[in-house]
């Protein structure tokens, strides 16, 4: 037992497989949470992967030490490249960790917990997206035909690899359906909590009147009524829906304008070249905005009137807590975790996934009803500051970590 074990404050090696300057909703979340944790007390260094060849092995990015290990690679074969070079890296800082903590447990669960039961630290493993400990993720994929592997050779590596990974001393949840998930695959009660993303609620705050107006033009949009999306345009992610839902939509509404915020380049589920073609083949680029990947996304949501997410697969969206804490309402899909963040006719609109009726109905209502919209806003903005700040999702995940290191035993 290391000696640093009996201090007040765990030292913490956070694995996650990419770190900023890759920008995503999990490696924001993740950066934010550790910056917050240090703020509070906490020893953390993140060990990730190199994305790029420019990036220094080492780094220090706001106050949080970084190690970047190879390898310099597509993504997708990336993620299984990089899992030696992990362990390595926590057998040589062994002498600098109490507590292993994993964002993406999937793949780099399986190092973490070599490295834990070697040299008996506390291992905690975070599942990013739903699916991660079950294996649906793969079998629920519509891409599994392309692996060239049955079913069932699938099952049997998930139940290998689970024989390991249930060995670890926490896990936490994003979702109330990860945590389900977590208990139908046999994690004992005492072992989980369910901890919502936070987000910097000074950055993702309204601006309302003459502000939002300005804001407006310097970004060049329309002063109408404003649907927004943000993040990634890959598949699942509902876009080429909604944008069959906004051609139906639209027309009856001139001043109506939909912005997506973000990119797909450089991802392979990407599907923004579809959504681009189909903007110019159904005559929308007047009422259609892609802005590409930006870094100013907040500026985007305050600009906006409703945010519009109509993902087909969600552990929890770190979208929509941006959104709610710029006082945005949201329409989302009834899915996974979503309903975690959005409350039906509270701060927003839960409906059925790809359910083109319903989606345009939403839509008429939240555009003909202001006053709704602003109950919404409100009650939205007060629930993110309650829930979702990045201190007290900090402090909840440090009081976790502390109880596995300081309860854990000796790992079996």
């Amino acid at each position: 037992m290391n000696g640093h074990e009996d201090s007040q404050q765990p030292r913490v090696c956070f694995v996650i497989s990419t770190f900023f300057p890759y920008v995503g909703g999990g490696e924001t979340h993740s950066r934010l949470l550790c910056r917050e944790m240090i703020r509070l007390g906490a020893e953390v260094f993140v060990i990730t992967r190199r994305t790029a060849p420019d990036l220094p092995k080492r780094d220090t990015v706001e106050g949080i030490p970084v190690e970047r290990v190879p390898p310099v690679a597509s993504r997708r074969l990336a993620k299984y490249l990089m899992l030696f070079p992990v362990f390595a890296r926590l057998v040589a800082r062994r002498h600098d960790y109490d507590v292993i903590l994993v964002s993406g447990l999937r793949l780099l669960g399986i190092p973490a917990m070599f490295a834990a039961l070697l040299f008996r630290k506390t291992c905690i493993l975070r599942a990013a997206s739903c699916g991660e400990l079950s294996g649906a993720f793969i079998w629920d994929s519509p891409h599994i035909e392309e692996k060239g592997k049955p079913r069932w050779y699938f099952r049997a590596m998930v139940a290998l690899r689970n024989k390991l990974l249930l060995k670890a001393h926490g896990f936490l949840g994003i979702s109330e359906a990860i945590g389900d998930e977590y208990r139908e695959c046999g994690v004992p009660e005492e072992k989980i909590a369910v901890i919502n993303n936070g987000t910097d609620t000074e950055l993702f705050q309204p601006v309302l009147g003459e502000e939002r107006q300005k804001l407006r033009q310097e970004l060049g949009l329309p002063d109408g009524w404003i649907a927004a999306y943000t993040g990634k345009l890959n598949q699942g992610k509902g876009l080429d829906f909604l944008l069959e839902v906004w051609n139906d939509f639209a027309p009856r509404h001139p001043e109506a304008h939909l912005v997506l915020v973000g990119s797909g380049s450089g991802n392979f589920l990407s599907q923004e070249a579809a959504l681009r073609a189909y903007v110019n083949e159904h005559n929308l680029s007047d009422r259609v905005t892609f802005t590409g990947y930006v870094q100013n996304v907040h500026a985007y949501l305050q600009a906006a009137d409703i945010f519009t997410f109509p993902s087909e697969n969600e552990s929890l969206s770190n979208a929509l807590i941006e959104a709610l804490a710029c006082g945005i309402p949201c329409l989302a899909s009834n899915i996974g975790g979503i309903p975690d963040t959005v409350r039906d006719n509270f701060n927003g609109r839960l409906l059925p996934a790809r359910s083109h009726a319903d989606w345009v109905r939403a839509l008429e209502s939240a555009w003909s009803n202001p006053a709704q919209v602003a109950q919404w806003s409100r009650q939205g903005r007060e629930r993110i500051m309650d829930r979702n700040s990045m201190e007290s999702v900090a402090r909840r995940h440090m009081a976790f970590v502390q109880a596995c290191r300081d309860g854990k035993g000796e790992a079996t």
